[in-house]
């Protein structure tokens, strides 16, 4: 018998063309996978890129902000030598300027104190010459002396202010809790106990309390009432009020009256000791009270300083520390 022909299997064909294609699908899956992560090197290259020149940028910056501050720390520590040179040289003219004022003042009181003694023996023995040989002088020699013991007495009370004044810088600070509303109230009292024929209304704001030396507070307190009592004395009826009012962090205290006032550009002149703003005898007085409330509100870290006009009455503004 002879052989018979060999002829593929058909399964056997369509497994291989099944396999076959899978093969085709999974190479186009590989191509557009490899397609696609080219693709996405290329963007993560160019990415990386973006951040090197960020990052460079970023750096040149940091650098820039870095040498900033180097020369603002610089220019800083300059600046703090330089205040601490201007400290030391301020401290130190606050010391001369210390010394200089208590020479001055122990001048002051020294040269008072002393003068004192002989102008008594002038005035006792004018007095003496008045009084025991009138008859045996003349009109005019008469007047002479009697000049001379008017001027000896005011000079007398010049003194006594001088040594007034020379006292409230010498005396020690005693600070304490004080009622600023009692002490006026108290001086408000005494001034129309001395004139009951007075109209004056007299407005004093209250619980004033405050830090201070109560003694000298008190002898500012006197003296910008008695000020101001002083110059309301030819109005038909005096009104004077104490207050105080907030600017800020200060408390700002005043003293304001109806009175006389006075011309706002002789305001320089109204501190200094024997300053007048009025003429000579319209209003009693040595001209000493402004100058002593200055000095004890300077003692006090504060400052005064005041608003008027003339006929129209004056305010006196002061803090009792800055």
């Amino acid at each position: 018998m002879g052989a018979k022909p060999c002829t593929p299997k058909a399964p056997v064909v369509a497994e291989d063309a099944e396999k076959y294609s899978e093969l085709e699908g999974a190479l186009r899956q590989l191509e557009t996978e490899l397609v696609e992560r080219i693709r996405l090197e290329g963007e993560l290259h160019h990415v990386n890129r973006a951040l090197e020149l960020q990052f460079t940028n970023s750096c040149a910056e940091l650098a820039a902000v870095n040498e900033e501050l180097r020369r603002e720390k610089h220019s800083r520590a300059e600046e703090q030598k330089e205040i601490s040179v201007l400290r030391e040289n301020l401290f130190r003219q606050k010391k001369a300027f210390d010394v200089v004022s208590q020479e001055l003042d122990s001048f002051s009181y020294s040269v008072s104190h002393d003068l004192r003694a002989p102008l008594r023996h002038m005035i006792g023995f004018s007095g003496v010459l008045l009084e025991d040989f009138r008859d045996s002088l003349d009109a005019t020699a008469q007047s002479y002396l009697d000049c001379i013991v008017r001027s000896g007495l005011k000079m007398e009370g010049l003194i006594e202010a001088l040594l007034k004044l020379s006292r409230v810088t010498r005396q020690e600070l005693r600070l304490a809790s004080v009622d600023l509303s009692e002490l006026a109230r108290a001086c408000a009292a005494s001034l129309q106990e001395s004139a009951p024929e007075r109209r004056a209304v007299i407005s004093i704001a209250d619980q004033l309390s405050v830090r201070a030396d109560a003694e000298l507070l008190k002898a500012a307190m006197d003296n910008l009432l008695q000020n101001a009592w002083k110059y309301t004395s030819k109005k038909e009826t005096a009104t004077i009020e104490l207050g105080h009012k907030q600017e800020g962090d200060a408390r700002i205290f005043f003293l304001r009256d109806n009175g006389a006032g006075f011309d706002m550009r002789f305001a320089d002149r109204l501190f200094g000791p024997f300053q007048k703003m009025h003429r000579e005898g319209e209003f009693e007085g040595m001209g000493i009270g402004l100058a002593t409330v200055q000095r004890i509100i300077h003692r006090h870290g504060g400052r005064i300083w005041a608003d008027a006009a003339v006929d129209a009455g004056a305010t006196f503004f002061f803090t009792l520390s800055d």
